[in-house]
């Protein structure tokens, strides 16, 4: 091959391979392409990385005992509900890495070439929408306790019939003559006397309970049978125990929210006080749980700039990072997550014999 042979070979090349470029350009939102008459076009944001959060609370709710008073002179218990009161506590907290727009990096892409028009098209039809970012705090209730129907429900008779017997003197046929009479009256029975019988029905309980364990029963049960009055007397035994020692009731609450890190920066996630419980923002008293940040790869090479239009799709890589929750001198490891926010900007190139994914690339509008 002659060497004007070989340079109409090599413009001719140059010519397709600019065609095929200039058949996609990519520019910011808002942008217009430049000597480009397009058939097709699809805006897309690059992808990031939002942290679904789910945080689990209990509420415990802690009732004073009626007879707490007692509890030590008739039990010997001193280990006690003293008063009522409110606590909470965090029971676990999850993070799970969801795809999502970034809204601050949209771009437009636009093409002359119908194959890749329709990619586009059909890209965007079977494409799910954006996951919101911005979502609001959901909490949920996921298990609901309430006091037990005996505590709550309980009220000894407060009064109690005592009889009084006498003699009375009366006339029979002109004989005075003395018969034996009673009289019965209602009294109210003392706050003490109610916690003796409930003590009293504790050690009633318990001897039954031996009695049966022992085989002191004159009847001969079977094993079964057994089992279920020894369960039967043990609930009546915590029953009455309850309203000395009193109740403790635990609620579960679930929060979930969004957060997205612009960054790689210390984020505070949330704030938890053990009086009043689980809060989004800032409270008062409130303690803050920080999500730290760590790049397994520190060196990241970001593109520095980029000439618009650009002939090739810009996209954004994600890079594995390891997360923790900070809380005081308290830390939890939710171990390696990938995250866009540690990857850079990318160049891929368009090619127009097939056509690159959209959906790979980032999130379709």
């Amino acid at each position: 091959m002659g060497k004007m042979e070989k340079l109409f070979v090599f413009v001719i090349a140059s010519i397709l391979s600019i065609s095929s470029l200039a058949q996609v350009q990519v520019c910011p939102v808002n942008s217009q392409p430049e000597k480009l008459k397009y058939i097709g076009t699809v805006t897309y944001a690059l992808p990031t990385t939002t942290l679904k959060v789910t945080v689990s609370v209990s509420n415990v709710q802690e009732v004073r005992g009626y007879f707490a008073d007692y509890a030590e002179s008739l039990l010997g218990l001193t280990n006690i509900i003293q008063k009522n009161r409110n606590c909470y506590k965090i029971n676990s907290v999850d993070i799970e890495p969801l795809r999502t727009a970034d809204l601050k990096n949209c771009y437009r892409a636009f093409t002359s070439n119908a194959v890749v028009a329709e990619s586009w098209a059909d890209n965007a039809l079977h494409l799910p929408p954006a996951f919101p970012v911005d979502m609001p705090l959901a909490p949920y209730q996921s298990h609901t306790a309430s006091l037990p129907d005996f505590f709550k429900n309980y009220a000894d008779v407060s009064y109690t019939q005592q009889s009084e017997a006498f003699v009375d003197t009366k006339i029979i046929d002109g004989v005075v003559t003395q018969v034996p009479a009673s009289h019965t009256k209602t009294v109210s029975k003392s706050f003490e006397s109610k916690a003796r019988e409930a003590a009293d029905a504790i050690a009633k309980c318990r001897k039954d309970q031996y009695a049966l364990a022992a085989g002191e029963q004159e009847t001969p049960y079977s094993g079964d049978a057994l089992q279920i009055m020894i369960s039967e007397l043990k609930e009546w035994e915590s029953n009455y125990l309850s309203l000395f020692t009193g109740v403790s009731v635990t609620d579960t609450v679930t929060f979930v929210f969004y957060v997205t890190p612009e960054n790689l920066d210390p984020l505070t996630l949330f704030y938890f006080n053990g009086n009043k419980g689980f809060n989004k923002d800032q409270g008062l008293s409130s303690e803050a749980y920080t999500l730290n940040f760590n790049r397994i790869y520190n060196q990241v090479y970001e593109i520095v700039e980029v000439q618009y239009p650009c002939s090739q799709y810009i996209t954004r890589s994600k890079l594995p990072v390891s997360v923790s929750l900070q809380h005081d001198k308290t830390r939890h490891d939710f171990g390696i997550v990938d995250m866009y926010q540690a990857g850079s900007l990318q160049f891929v190139s368009s090619n127009t014999k097939q056509p690159v994914d959209i959906n790979s690339i980032g999130i379709v509008f």
